[in-house]
């Protein structure tokens, strides 16, 4: 038991001297720490929160000013154009509330637009008086004498080309036997046929006459309706023998003068009467007549030197084709005495 019993104090006493060691730690710790309190008293430590980084200012931008847009400014007051944007508003103003200063401002403004307009119809009459170029009656009289003067040598002007007309080329006649309108057309036909000495070529399509016997001679139609593609009768056609060139001039009733003008045209477009002389037929003088368009105009013109621009093209295209006007219509200068004995033989009056 003896030795048992040693082992056993010196366990007891093994396990005092840990006991103090560990209370002297316990101890050491607490002296150095013993201002900060019990433990259990104490406040958890403040998290530390790192610092941000200080930013450093950016260079002031420039800043762009933007300009607000300008309004655009209004037309002068008592302008034709304000005048024009602003009296229907007086007018309904003063049709809704018609008081005496709202009908007196409505009734102001439009007195002074018809002063306007009568100043500018007196200028207008004044400028075309002083400028040939301008003034209509240089085209044909304003005076009824004088426009009646022109209208006669128009029309000597037309006799005398359906006359020449007549010897070159006749005109075709499509009909059908039953057609009312065909018969009442062929007296018409057969008036050109009298007066200028046109040769008809009557062809009936269904090969039956005319009821009313005019033209009685006549040939079928072998397909030359189909061909000239008549779509309905009365159709005639101007065509020349010789050149075998066929132009329509209507497929319905006609009058004799509107015969007579479309044949004219016919005529022209194809070459067998001049311009010259197709404009002599139509009562006016267009010498003057000018064929302006918008590629024709030279490119970089200011509107001060279009005015100047026109002016100079109306006095060139007299100078180029040598021409003055007397009588009221366009006719050649005369260089020497050959040529005014020539110029007495036109289908003009050469009086004043």
């Amino acid at each position: 038991m003896s030795g048992l019993r040693r082992i056993a104090l010196f366990l007891v006493l093994t396990l005092l001297l840990i006991g103090q060691a560990l209370d002297c730690c316990r101890a050491d710790s607490w002296y150095g720490d013993h201002e900060r309190g019990w433990f259990w008293y104490e406040d958890p430590p403040d998290e530390i929160v790192p610092e941000e980084p200080e930013e450093l200012p950016l260079e002031a931008l420039p800043q762009t000013t933007i300009p607000e847009p300008r309004k655009p400014e209004g037309p002068p007051v008592l302008s034709a154009e304000w005048i024009r944007q602003n009296l229907k508003k007086y007018r309904l103003l003063a049709i809704d509330d018609p008081t005496p200063e709202n009908v007196a401002a409505y009734m102001y403004i439009q007195r002074v637009m018809l002063d306007k307009s009568q100043r500018f119809a007196e200028q207008v009459k004044h400028v075309v008086q002083l400028d040939p170029y301008l003034d209509q009656g240089t085209r044909r009289p304003i005076a009824s004498y004088g426009g009646a003067q022109f209208s006669r040598e128009a029309r000597a002007a037309t006799q005398y080309l359906l006359a020449q007309i007549a010897k070159q080329a006749g005109i075709f006649f499509f009909f059908q036997g039953r057609c009312s309108h065909c018969e009442i057309q062929a007296p018409v036909l057969k008036s050109l046929q009298d007066r200028y000495d046109f040769t008809i070529f009557p062809v009936s399509i269904d090969g039956r006459p005319l009821q009313n016997k005019v033209f009685p001679e006549y040939v079928r139609d072998q397909g030359q309706a189909r061909k000239l593609k008549v779509i309905q009768t009365p159709a005639m056609f101007l065509g020349r023998p010789d050149t075998k060139d066929i132009f329509p001039l209507g497929q319905s009733t006609l009058s004799r003068d509107q015969l007579e003008k479309r044949i004219l045209v016919a005529a022209r477009d194809a070459g067998w009467i001049t311009p010259e002389e197709y404009n002599r037929t139509q009562g006016f003088n267009t010498s003057l007549a000018l064929d302006l368009r918008p590629d024709s105009i030279p490119a970089g013109i200011s509107e001060q030197e279009l005015v100047g621009y026109i002016q100079k093209l109306y006095a060139e295209r007299l100078a180029n084709q040598g021409i003055i006007s007397q009588g009221g219509l366009a006719i050649p200068v005369a260089s020497d005495n050959s040529d005014a004995e020539q110029c007495s033989k036109c289908q003009l009056r050469r009086g004043y």
